[in-house]
């Protein structure tokens, strides 16, 4: 009974907000807009159950001394200054807002610099020009940084300037972006589309059933 009532609710859930989409008859709508309801009421407590899991997480990681775990100390420290200040006082208390201003966004640019290295490595590894494909990758990605630099044109009307090109590096950069970049994200999308509704299907139809904690 523990497995079979969330499968009877998510195929019928799954069942009626499909309906939703294809009747758009007021009482539907009215329909849709209430599991929606429903769906914004429940968020805080996955948001709460999530807290949870990561607190015990940071509690194990600390009483088992694995590797690196002074740094979940850090997170309890963040989590109940943020708390303490944050509730009482609200988000637009001055030292809540030089917290965030002065801590987490400066952990977040550095986060995301650290991942702009990690992707101009993969690039070097991934522009060496071994085979057909990896040199057309690096012809195509030159070509769209000079279409993005200032000195770009400059350098393509002066190297390249015989070639039958309007504006130069950034009229080559925009047919790239507009033709076969877009044609390749449509077609992502497209896969990634049939896979989520291949997915839906299966868990709507209770074949998949990993978010239960088993396979049975």
């Amino acid at each position: 009974m523990q497995r079979q009532v969330p499968l009877i609710l998510c195929f019928v859930f799954g069942v009626v907000m499909i309906f939703t989409q294809f009747i758009p008859h007021s009482s539907s709508q009215s329909l849709y807009q209430e599991v929606i309801g429903w769906a914004l009421i429940i968020t805080p407590f996955a948001l709460i159950l999530s807290s949870l899991t990561l607190i015990q997480t940071h509690l194990t990681r600390i009483r088992r001394r694995a590797e690196h775990w002074p740094y979940s100390i850090f997170v309890f420290v963040g989590i109940l200054a943020m708390v303490v200040i944050g509730i009482p006082f609200g988000p637009q208390n001055p030292v809540f807002e030089w917290l965030f201003n002065n801590i987490q966004v400066p952990m977040d640019a550095t986060m995301f610099s650290l991942l702009a290295f990690f992707i101009a490595s993969a690039a070097y590894r991934a522009f060496r020009a071994r085979t057909f494909e990896a040199s057309l990758l690096l012809i195509t990605a030159l070509i769209v940084m000079l279409g993005n630099v200032p000195v770009g044109d400059l350098f393509w009307n002066s190297v390249f300037a015989w070639l039958p090109w309007d504006n130069g590096a950034s009229g080559m950069k925009q047919w790239i972006l507009d033709n076969p970049n877009l044609s390749a994200r449509r077609g992502i999308i497209l896969g990634i589309s049939l896979g989520v509704i291949s997915q839906s299907i299966r868990i709507i139809l209770g074949i998949e059933r990993s978010y239960l904690g088993g396979g049975d």
